[in-house]
């Protein structure tokens, strides 16, 4: 079952119009008076409908701020990198506090990431020795001591 995000992800071009103009908290018609647009063009747009030529997507662009595959990608298609760089675009749209927030975030989770792949190594280098160790008849194994006639004989 996909996750909330994932399924957010996946829109066409009038859902991907319709949340990057609810994300600036315009209505249909400031943004189309922002664009340049006829206040009917906006919900064909966001509409199923919607097919919109080169200079109407260059009018939204400019109007909200955005990139032509914020506003065109088919996000069912987008690569890890592309949704990471349509959410760096939401992101500068932030107030500044918030973005320190994220930034946070994100640096904790990068080092939570750094150092549990640090301990990962070490537990499999920690792993490999103490099983080299274990079987190794020169280095008495702790965890099954032989027993005293088994040493003598």
């Amino acid at each position: 079952m996909p996750t909330a995000y994932e399924t957010e992800i996946k829109m066409s071009f009038g859902e991907n119009l319709k949340r990057l103009r609810r994300e600036k908290g315009w209505t249909q018609a400031e943004l189309a008076e922002k664009a340049d647009l006829k206040s009917s063009h906006i919900p064909k747009l966001e509409g199923k409908s919607g097919d919109p030529k080169l200079s109407t997507i260059y009018k939204l662009m400019e109007a909200l701020g955005c990139s032509a595959d914020s506003l065109i990608t088919d996000s069912s298609k987008m690569s890890g990198s592309q949704v990471i760089k349509a959410m760096i675009e939401r992101i500068e749209e932030l107030p500044e506090q918030n973005k320190n927030i994220l930034l946070h975030v994100i640096d904790q989770y990068c080092i939570a990431a750094g150092i549990e792949k640090t301990f990962s190594a070490e537990k499999k280098w920690f792993h490999i020795k103490y099983m080299t160790e274990a079987t190794s008849p020169m280095v008495p194994n702790p965890n099954n001591p032989m027993k005293e006639n088994e040493k003598n004989q």
